[in-house]
This record gives C-alpha cells, sequence and structure tokens, in this order.
C-alpha cells in the first residue's frame, strides 16, 4: 500500500506519520506500506497525470487532501466512498463544522475522512508590543497594523523582527491572504458560485492588506526561515501569526488571540483529509488503514506531534479542554470558516497562488505598484469565470 502524504514546513509531521506506520506495520505485520511526501503542487501534478494515462501514472492507494479537494476528486471518479467502509464517517464522529462542508452535496456520502486541522492566530509578546489595552488595540487590522510600528526589541538583539509568519513558502499565498479576505466579508466567489469575485473591493483590499506589510518591510519574502520552521525560535519576534500552536510559547511569555479582525472569534480553518484512491488494488486494506489511522489514540498522539487538533470529535473535544490557549481556542472554534468543498474552488486557489507568486517577486524586487495587483486579479478572475463557464 503505498501513501502519499503533503509536505509541511515542520519536520515533526513526517516524523510523527513515520511513528506511526511502523506501529501499524507492527500491528498488521502482513501489511506492505510505504509513504512518499509530495507538495501540494506535485500531488496535483500526480492526480492530474493518473487521470490522463492511469496505466503509466498510478495513484497511491491513500492520499492526504485538503477538505475542499474532496468534491473534486469525487467529481473526477479519483476517490472511493468511504461512509460504510471508516467507522468513523459511518457514525459522524467530527465537529458539525467540518461535516458541513465535507458532506455539503450529499448528507449520506462521504469521499474522504477528516484527519486534522489548524486555524490561524495571533501570538504576542507584551513587552515588546508597545501598547496599552493589547486585547483592543490587536483585536482590529487597523491595531495590529498600527502595533507593529510600535514594536520595540530587546536590548543588543539585531535579529529581532515585528512579525513572524511559520511556515509561508517564501511568497505570499492564498493561505495568507484569506483570513485578511474573509475578515474584511470577500471571497473567491459570488455566494450563489456563478462567478468569480477576485477583483470586488473587499476581496482585492483585504489581499493589498497583507501586501503591504510585505511592501513596508514587515514581513519579508523569500528570506531562507520562511522555508523552514518560521521563526528560529519564538523568541525572535513580537508578533507571530501561526495556525498551529507554539512549542515555547508560555515560558517565553507569548500571549494568544484571535487573528487580527476576528474580534468575536472565527476566521480561517484548514482540514486535512485522507482519501482512498477508487484504482487501488485493496480498497478495503486502504480504507481499513484510514480507519485505522482515525482511532483516538493514534490521531490524538499524531496531531498532538506537530501542534495541531485532530478532527475526531471525542480527542479534539479532549485536547481542547486541557489546551492551555483553550479560551481563546474556542473563540475561534466558536464560528470557523472553512474553504467550499466544491469543484471549482482547488483550482481557483492555484490561479490567485499563481498571481500572488507573480506579485510576490515584484515585491522583492521592489517593483510593485498597486496596479500590478489589479491586472493579476483581473487576468485570474478571467481564468475562474471560464472554468466555471465549463462547470
Amino acid at each position: 500500500m503505498l501513501i502519499w502524504l503533503l509536505s509541511d514546513y515542520d519536520h515533526r509531521k513526517h516524523l510523527a506519520f513515520k511513528s506511526m506506520l511502523a506501529r501499524f506495520s507492527a500491528a498488521f505485520p502482513e501489511a506492505d506500506v510505504e509513504f512518499a511526501v509530495k507538495s501540494r503542487r506535485s500531488l496535483w501534478e500526480s492526480l492530474f497525470a493518473h487521470l490522463r494515462d492511469p496505466k503509466r501514472n498510478p495513484m497511491a492507494d491513500v492520499v492526504e487532501i485538503p477538505q475542499n479537494w474532496t468534491e473534486l476528486l469525487a467529481r473526477l471518479g479519483l476517490a472511493a466512498e468511504l461512509t460504510s467502509k471508516v467507522e468513523a464517517l459511518g457514525q459522524r464522529r467530527f465537529p458539525d463544522f467540518v461535516l458541513k462542508e465535507l458532506c455539503r452535496n450529499d448528507e449520506a456520502r462521504a469521499y474522504s475522512a477528516p484527519w486534522w486541522l489548524e486555524s490561524p492566530a495571533l501570538f504576542y509578546r507584551p513587552q515588546s508590543v508597545k501598547v496599552d489595552d493589547h486585547e483592543a488595540a490587536l483585536a482590529g487590522w487597523d491595531g495590529f497594523r498600527a502595533a507593529l510600528d510600535k514594536v520595540q526589541a530587546p536590548p543588543r538583539r539585531r535579529d529581532f523582527r515585528a512579525l513572524s509568519v511559520p511556515g509561508s513558502s517564501g511568497a505570499v499565498s492564498v493561505a495568507d491572504v484569506l483570513p485578511r479576505v474573509w475578515g474584511r466579508r470577500g471571497g473567491l466567489f459570488s455566494d450563489d458560485f456563478n462567478r468569480a469575485t477576485f477583483t470586488r473591493e473587499e476581496t482585492a483590499g483585504g489581499i493589498e492588506d497583507w501586501l503591504e506589510l510585505a511592501v513596508g518591510g514587515k514581513i519579508e519574502l523569500f528570506s531562507a526561515d520562511r522555508f523552514e520552521n518560521g521563526p528560529r525560535s519564538v523568541d525572535d519576534s513580537a508578533l507571530i501569526i501561526s495556525s498551529r500552536k507554539l512549542p515555547g510559547a508560555a515560558r517565553s511569555g507569548l500571549k494568544m488571540l484571535p487573528y487580527p479582525g476576528y474580534p468575536s472569534g472565527g476566521g480561517l480553518m484548514l482540514v486535512y483529509n485522507l482519501a482512498v484512491s477508487s484504482s487501488a488494488r485493496d480498497l478495503d486494506g486502504a480504507a481499513a488503514f484510514v480507519s485505522w489511522a482515525l482511532e483516538p489514540r493514534n490521531v490524538s498522539a499524531f496531531a498532538e506531534s506537530f501542534g495541531v487538533f485532530p478532527c475526531v470529535k471525542q480527542v479534539f473535544e479532549a485536547q481542547l479542554r486541557d489546551e492551555k490557549e483553550a479560551a481563546v481556542y474556542k473563540r475561534i472554534f466558536a464560528a470557523p470558516e472553512l474553504k467550499p468543498n466544491i469543484m471549482v474552488y482547488p483550482t481557483a486557489e492555484m490561479l490567485l497562488d499563481r498571481a500572488l507568486w507573480n506579485l510576490s517577486i515584484k515585491i522583492a524586487r521592489r517593483d510593485y505598484e498597486r496596479e500590478d495587483l489589479n491586472r493579476e486579479l483581473i487576468m485570474a478572475q478571467g481564468e475562474a469565470d471560464y472554468l466555471l463557464s465549463l462547470y
């Protein structure tokens, strides 16, 4: 059985999965299991290569995917239906906000199983952010932006920075800008999903809010640490936007708040699922692995190892109760927003990511102007609208 696992900026994820597979092999010695790591782009290309020529480009038996790729894979015939094969799915043992998007189009059938989730939040160092009331000042985007200008570095710390974003790919990405776009009540599509809205004022404004941080030097594009584990330690930044728990945050005096612009909580939630290929050599065996991976003991150890939350409801709720920042996470999880699980959305993200890459290059070269954003969004929106016309 071959498993494709999404690459990650945190090496602990891959170590945890390797450990999980070792336990699985010990429990089921007759199973022959291996895994390969793929970036989101290479996974996308591998899936479509298989679609074009299945014999020359075999697909893995089990694939980790962003949850909102599920509908696309199902409609293309690449993913097997799992409700009757994975116990946790059959019994709907997941938070309602996860199931709502997973089963957007068919409540009785599911083509992937929710595995783990993360949601960006703001961590800050009170002694370095010189404002009177941190919670009030950092609740809104304007206050957050103003606070960045008031950061005071500790004495003799030339490497200290105002803001770090662990896990960013170097360029600005959809995952970076989407929380701000939604904070402005924008989005990639109209409410009825009949047209793309990349150029809508709320959407373009949210993107510009984030790009402005890069233009102003508040975040550093294409720096070495953005390709590895984010900040070299939690001690080198005044503010950190992280979708994961930060090891050593409490010891370093970091406090936590919801993402700026969501003072009551909520915000972007990223969910990752396990899907089984419809062409799997042993479909029942692959589904059995997914069921095993979602057993409370297994999913708990895996998620906890790299600072994320498991999707299995009882384990999710138990970890939330034990979490030091439980009060903040409860605000975030009270009204989470998930990427729509619709066929065209993953491709639209790819189009917008390409536009953001082009803009990031311009910013890094100090050759960016506001008109560049307009031009890139108009081209990406045109392509997204064309896709919608095909569907």
